[in-house]
């Protein structure tokens, strides 16, 4: 019998083992059942909204009360938003006083670094979040033109999200359509056209009213003459780059040339006598009142003006055209830098995932549908959309506080590439032609956007730009001869203080181009 007990014992012990394993093996399984639900609960709970707060500038009154807006962004993004809006006048002043006090918002608007110096120390010091390896990942955003980020970034690294704004558009020329159909002249293409063209509006009574009172282009020379009026004939856009390094604009032979093309039609009556004492406010005025028959100026500046004239001579035809190609068969522009001011965010009160939430939010406002909402309320209460797609505010909403010239400045917007040929009720066909000349422009961008003005700048910079402005205006309207141009050229290039500043500036260039 022996044998048969020790067998069933084990045979007993194995059974209870094997219960024993399955019981586990249920415990198990329910711990685990237990802990699923348990994770899964968790994960349900409600994630707290994040806290983000946003100072910026404002060129009119702040609303009063909370934005129904920020609430459904508040609702749609999961986060407390948390503006604060400082007068336009008073931005610079506050905002180094923030960093003063080392109290600084999640994210700041600051509008030139040139302005405030002192938050270039602090980039430098680590204060900001880099922001280059982010934006891929946020479509909107992403969207934007590699030279707005390229403009907007500092020794090489993007520490800001940018105010976006159109990179063309700023400059083509407005002419007198009718004049030119009067005199039987066409659309000059050329600077030896343009000429012609400058000429004939001076001497051969375009308007037909028997009197020698009109003349070619209304050109402000009051502080300086515009930029422009060198760079197109491709002198570059303040600076011109030769052989890696950065030279000054008006070193350039071209440069001589423009003044002399200048000079030229000054003395044929193709620039108002005006000239030196013009501000670039008075040129709506000198084509509304039917002095001159061409301009530079935005695109949409054309059709604006030309409503305006149109209620005298229901006959005039201003219209925006494509610049004339220098004498190399090039046309010229200045390329904008693409946005105005950066917004900054903070790394000491922000962590990655609250940065990664702030560019969610920056995203959502960088759509139409998310920069409508943020700047001009809820759709069809505070504002609508015409049919042209133009949106307009309603008195509900003006009276709520919203508006783009506040509401509006605490986003970085959509890009728009056509932005500056329309405006709201502009006719289809005027909008189409504006668009061909937007697309048809080749712009340069200016090397120097995004640096610091150097020492000798910051001390004699007014001094030297009235110097040249001065000369410049003299030479076009004919006090001073190109030999004092180049006289003045030579000082400059003589001058020890002023080639301290050629040698800062282009060290910050390199600095900024690795």
């Amino acid at each position: 019998m022996k044998p048969m007990v020790k067998k069933l014992a084990v045979l007993l012990t194995a059974t209870g083992l094997v219960a024993s394993l399955a019981a586990c093996g249920k415990a198990n399984e329910a711990g685990s059942a237990s802990s699923a639900t348990s994770s899964t609960a968790a994960s349900a709970k409600p994630v707290a909204p994040a806290d983000i707060s946003i100072t910026t500038l404002a060129f009119a009154a702040a609303p009063t009360g909370e934005l129904e807006a920020v609430k459904k962004l508040n609702e749609k993004l999961n986060v407390n938003l948390k503006l604060n809006w400082i007068p336009a006048a008073q931005i610079s002043e506050k905002l180094n006083a923030l960093l003063a006090s080392r109290d600084l918002p999640d994210v700041l608007f600051v509008e030139d670094f040139n302005l405030t110096p002192a938050f270039l120390n602090a980039i430098d010091q680590g204060a900001f979040w880099d922001l280059g390896p982010y934006i891929k990942n946020y479509p909107n955003l992403a969207k934007y033109p590699e030279n707005v980020y390229k403009n907007a970034s500092l020794k090489g690294k993007l520490y800001s999200l940018p105010r976006v704004r159109p990179l063309d558009g700023h400059e083509s020329m407005l002419i007198r359509k009718d004049w030119l159909d009067k005199l039987g002249l066409q659309q000059p293409k050329t600077m030896d056209e343009l000429a012609t063209v400058l000429e004939a509006f001076a001497q051969k009574d375009p308007d037909g009213n028997g009197k020698p009172d009109t003349y070619g282009a209304v050109i402000p020379g009051s502080p300086g003459p515009a930029s422009y009026l060198l760079s197109m004939f491709g002198t570059g856009t303040k600076w011109k780059e030769e052989n890696g390094s950065l030279i000054p604009y008006w070193y350039t032979p071209q440069a001589k040339d423009a003044l002399a093309f200048w000079n030229k039609s000054f003395k044929a009556g193709g620039i108002l006598p005006d000239f030196p004492v013009l501000k670039a406010a008075q040129i709506k005025d000198m084509l509304v009142q039917g002095k001159a028959g061409v301009a530079f100026a935005n695109v949409i500046d054309a059709y604006k003006y030309n409503l305006e004239l149109q209620k005298v001579n229901p006959q005039a035809n201003l219209i925006a055209v494509e610049l004339p190609k220098a004498p190399d068969g090039k046309a010229y522009y200045e390329q904008a830098s693409g946005y105005y001011g950066q917004f900054l965010i903070n790394k000491k009160s922000v962590d990655e995932a609250k940065l990664k939430k702030i560019l969610e939010v920056y995203d959502y406002t960088a759509s139409v549908e998310g920069y409508n909402l943020a700047t001009y309320g809820i759709q069809d209460v505070d504002y609508k959309v015409k049919p042209d797609g133009s949106v307009e505010q309603t008195e509900e909403g003006k009276k709520k506080g919203y508006s783009g010239d506040t509401t509006g400045q605490w986003v970085t917007g959509y890009f728009d590439k056509y932005s500056r040929a329309k405006i709201s009720g502009i006719p289809t066909d005027v909008y189409e032609a504006n668009k061909k000349v937007v697309d048809a422009i080749s712009s340069i961008t200016d090397p120097t956007y995004g640096l610091m003005k150097s020492a000798p700048f910051k001390e004699k910079g007014a001094d030297w730009d009235k110097k040249l402005n001065d000369m410049m205006v003299n030479v076009v309207f004919g006090k001073n001869t190109l030999e004092d141009w180049d006289k003045l050229v030579k000082q400059f290039k003589d001058d020890p203080s002023f080639q301290q500043h050629l040698k800062e500036t282009n060290e910050f260039y390199k600095e900024k181009s690795k």
